[in-house]
């Protein structure tokens, strides 16, 4: 089958999860394996759906990718179904780990408090790179950078172009969301730490305009 271009992509954060309303539970859980707070009527998730359905997607023609961890694929299953209903298994659905969140390494779960009393010499050279807009670069120990994060967005953009799909639509989560987004429309990192994170169940669109040109809109 011939590739198709690229028409739309749909990127939707995951659903509130446990350690959205808890952080705390970082300390007791391993981040992959952290689930929605509501993990079968998520509200939010459910009026994504509803969000994505008024889109028209004949679901043989959409790709959904996901993360693997857990509250991205709860959140995709609940989505998803609510969005296309029996056309739900016509739907390719593809997880990558490409799109997991970034990674803090050593600092995974911490607070800023505590992430200065592990290691307060690295904590010290973040908060001066913060000072001269360089956090965008800074490497958590043993964990990723936020431009770290952009570059495997900017691999897992080659897989989309590599399909026939000409919709998309991508659970993930907010640090990624932002990293796609960068990646995409070649932003700048000033741009990235100016953004804030999605609201969570979120979609926001991307697609063309009147001239071709690559703009984005939130669904509400």
């Amino acid at each position: 089958m011939e590739t198709e271009q690229v028409a739309t992509i749909a990127l939707v954060r995951h659903g509130r999860s446990t350690a959205n309303d808890d952080p705390t539970v970082y300390l007791r859980t391993p981040d992959h394996a952290i689930p929605l707070a509501r993990p079968t009527d998520d509200p939010e998730a459910l009026l994504a759906g509803d969000r994505l359905a008024t889109l028209g997607y004949d679901p043989a023609d959409v790709c959904a990718w996901r993360s693997p961890y857990l509250r991205c694929v709860q959140t995709e299953e609940l989505v998803m179904r609510r969005a296309v209903g029996a056309g739900f298994d016509r739907i390719k659905r593809r997880d990558s780990f490409l799109l997991r969140e970034q990674e803090f390494g050593d600092w995974d779960g911490l607070d800023e408090a505590q992430m200065q009393a592990l290691d307060p010499v690295k904590y010290a050279r973040r908060a001066r790179m913060t000072d001269h807009l360089g956090r965008f670069y800074f490497r958590y120990p043993s964990g990723e950078s936020r431009a770290d994060v952009v570059q495997r967005m900017s691999i897992f953009l080659g897989k989309l172009h590599r399909t026939h799909f000409r919709h998309h639509v991508i659970f993930l989560h907010g640090v990624t969301q932002r990293a796609f987004r960068m990646a995409w429309f070649n932003s700048s990192s000033d741009w990235f730490e100016a953004e804030p994170n999605p609201p969570n169940a979120s979609v926001l669109v991307i697609s063309r305009d009147h001239e071709h040109r690559w703009v984005e809109r939130r669904l509400v």
